[in-house]
Order: C-alpha cells, then sequence, then structure tokens
C-alpha cells in the first residue's frame, strides 16, 4: 500500500499543475527527507521513485519538474566579498523567495580563506543532492567548485557580488544571475575545468604581466584612502614601468614547442578575467578544450592600445583567428594540456581563477564535464550546448 501511494502521489500533483501542489510536493519530499528514524530508512528509496516517476510524467506529459524539489539548496555567503555585505543586501530576498517555495534549504557563511572548499566536501560526504550557491565573487565560486566537483550529487550556483565577477560572464550578464527566482528555477549544465599544477580552475589562468597586475594590488589596497579602482591603477603603473616579458617556453599537448619572451600566457575555459577583459571571447566550457592566447613583448605604447582597444574587449580574435592588426605579437591555439617554463632568472607571476603567486613552471590540463553548474531558468532555455534534465540521485 505504501508504495503504491509513493508510485501514485506524483502523478496525482503534477497533474493538478497548481502552485499550491507545488508547495505541497517541496514540502513532503522535505519531510522524507528528516534524518531521524523512521525517515532515514526510508528516505534513498523514496526519492528514487519521486524522482523517476516525475521523470515519467515529465515525458509523457511535457510537463517541467524542476529539480529544486529533490535537492537541498544551501547558500555560502562570503561577507568580504565585493564592497557591500551580501548578508543585508542579498540574503533577505533569497530567504523570502526560498521561503515562498518552500524548498529545503540553509544559510552559511565562510570564515576564512579555503572554507567553502570544506563546506562542499561536507555536504558531498552526505552522498544526498544538494545545490551549493557561491554568493560572492570569482574566488567563492572556485572554492565551491574545487569541493564539490568530485561529488556526482552536487551542483553549484553563483550569485555574483564580488569585485570581478567574470566567471558567469561565460553564461550571460552578472544581472542574469542576480535574478533569484529565475536562478532558483534554473538547471544545472555539465561544464569543463582545468586541472593546474596550483589547484582546480574554472575560468582562466595566465603567466606574466596580466597576472603580475592583479599580483600587486593588494599591496597598494594597504594604502590609506586607496580603494580598488586606485590600486588597480597603481598596480598597472608599476608593472608596466618594470619588466616586459619573461623569457618563456610553452608546450602544447606535447607536440607544439614555442620559445619566446612573452608579455602574457592566458590559458582559457571561460571568456572573461580581469574585471571584463574578454580574453576567450568564443569560449566553450563544454567542448573538451582549452584556448590559448600568447602575447609577445611589444613596446609600451602599442602594448596599451592591443590592451585596451583589442584585447579587453575581445576584438584581438575574429573567427578564432587572431585580427591581421596585431597578429605579429599575438598567437591563438586550442590544446588539452600546456605547460608554461620560465627560462631565465626571473621569475613571472601565475593566476589561478584570480589567485596569483610566483611560479617557474606551470601546468594546466582540460577536464572535461568535471562539474555541474546552474544556470537561469531563461539562460538555460536559450542555451544551445548539452543540458540535464534531472538532478541525479
Amino acid at each position: 500500500m505504501l508504495i503504491w501511494l509513493i508510485w501514485r502521489f506524483p502523478m496525482t500533483l503534477v497533474s493538478t499543475k497548481s502552485t499550491t501542489s507545488d508547495n505541497m510536493l517541496a514540502k513532503i519530499v522535505n519531510i522524507i527527507s528528516i534524518n531521524s528514524p523512521p525517515f532515514h530508512r526510508l528516505c534513498p528509496f523514496v526519492k528514487i521513485i519521486f524522482v523517476y516517476r516525475t521523470k515519467i510524467m515529465y515525458d509523457c506529459n511535457n510537463i517541467t519538474i524542476k529539480g529544486r524539489y529533490f535537492v537541498k539548496h544551501v547558500f555560502i555567503v562570503n561577507p568580504v566579498s565585493g564592497k557591500t555585505d551580501a548578508r543585508t543586501t542579498l540574503l533577505p530576498k533569497i530567504s523570502a523567495e526560498a521561503e515562498r517555495l518552500g524548498l529545503d534549504y540553509e544559510v552559511r557563511c565562510t570564515e576564512y580563506k579555503g572554507h567553502a572548499i570544506k563546506m562542499a566536501q561536507e555536504y558531498g560526504e552526505v552522498r544526498e543532492p544538494a545545490r551549493l550557491y557561491a554568493i560572492g565573487g570569482d574566488g567563492t565560486i572556485n572554492e565551491l567548485i574545487t569541493g564539490a566537483h568530485t561529488y556526482k550529487c552536487l551542483e553549484v550556483a553563483s550569485v555574483p557580488c564580488g569585485s570581478g565577477n567574470d566567471f558567469v560572464r561565460s553564461f550571460g550578464s552578472v544581472e542574469d544571475f542576480l535574478d533569484i527566482p529565475d536562478l532558483i528555477a534554473g538547471t544545472a549544465i555539465t561544464i569543463d575545468l582545468i586541472k593546474t599544477n596550483r589547484g582546480i580552475a574554472a575560468s582562466i589562468c595566465s603567466m606574466g604581466m596580466d597576472a603580475a597586475i592583479a599580483y600587486g594590488i593588494p599591496k597598494f589596497r594597504r594604502i590609506p584612502f586607496c580603494g580598488g579602482t586606485m590600486a588597480y591603477q597603481l598596480s598597472i603603473i608599476q608593472t608596466i614601468c618594470g619588466r616586459m616579458g619573461y623569457d618563456m617556453r610553452v608546450t602544447l599537448d606535447d607536440k607544439i614547442t614555442l620559445t619566446d619572451r612573452y608579455l602574457i600566457a592566458t590559458v582559457c575555459n571561460g571568456v572573461a578575467y580581469g574585471g571584463g577583459y574578454r580574453a576567450s571571447p568564443n569560449a566553450d566550457l563544454q567542448d573538451g578544450m582549452l584556448e590559448v592566447i600568447v602575447v609577445k613583448r611589444m613596446s609600451r605604447l602599442r602594448c596599451m592600445d592591443v590592451l585596451n582597444n583589442y584585447y579587453k574587449h575581445g576584438k584581438h580574435l575574429v573567427n578564432d583567428k587572431v585580427s591581421p592588426k596585431i597578429s605579429d605579437v599575438m598567437s591563438y591555439y586550442k590544446a588539452k594540456k600546456i605547460t608554461m617554463t620560465a627560462l631565465d632568472t626571473h621569475t613571472p607571476i601565475v593566476n589561478v581563477d584570480g589567485e596569483c603567486g610566483p611560479a617557474r613552471e606551470f601546468t594546466a590540463e582540460v577536464m572535461p564535464s568535471a562539474a555541474r553548474f546552474v544556470l537561469p531558468k531563461k539562460l538555460f532555455d536559450a542555451f544551445e550546448g548539452e543540458k540535464e534534465q534531472f538532478i541525479r540521485v
């Protein structure tokens, strides 16, 4: 009798297609998810039947049953990310929407660097479907993806409120991801990641001048009355006035070897970095490939022209080829594995999703379909890549 009720009940709720039945289904799934006797023994069995049965209803009746009913929602806030504290600016709106939908959710705050990695691993070890929202910047997303990507039961979403918010630009605008109802109603897609000798990256890694600029910003921020924009400008001036380029060897898939003095060598999985620089405007996070851009040494005056008028706006690439106007100083490749090695006595700076530090060698390799990232409903509906309709149990 119990099995028959579990089997029949999703069909009854789905067929009504009402907000009341929506919330009722959510609440019932939340109740049977309670980790106390006798529900903790019944829970996995019930969830499997619910998910399987609602999938049948989706296929037969063309009704969208969103994965949010079968997943725990965890909103992880980085309180020091960006200019304002998201606990006061975004959390009230998020909590109100979660309550309205009757979601099983909780809110947590990071307390130190790397805390989000440990949080993701905690939820992964439970082996229950969960959606982890990174309420912060690219660093918070990177930590959650780093901790979550090895667990097939986890997916990561982004509420971008950091200083750069570059990762989400690979899919849409920052505003698209700040539409909380649309984000909660969204669905995950699989994305590639980058495995490096300095950790996991989701978007872009680089070696050279761009990384040196990012590396110098914290130093200038310590100066009184020197905010983010001023610190960024001062770091640019310092870098431009310093050493122009590093002697490097770049090896692609152990087949192609490039040796020159390079200003920048970039490995791209995503589109943008550095607060909006569109290094790889046509990047595809599902193609199993990484895009590589290398920029040779040039005069300081021309460097400013190339970076500000081409590289920043993604105009350096036209139909997957470098613009003829700058092809003498820039090259573009696709590869699965990249190694960058410093050849002179000067040690360049390496950037891995915004985390910077000196390194003489950097390795990067694509990890195909390694993580699950949630797109807001409107972006998911318009997405032309590979889609996954249902949460894995």
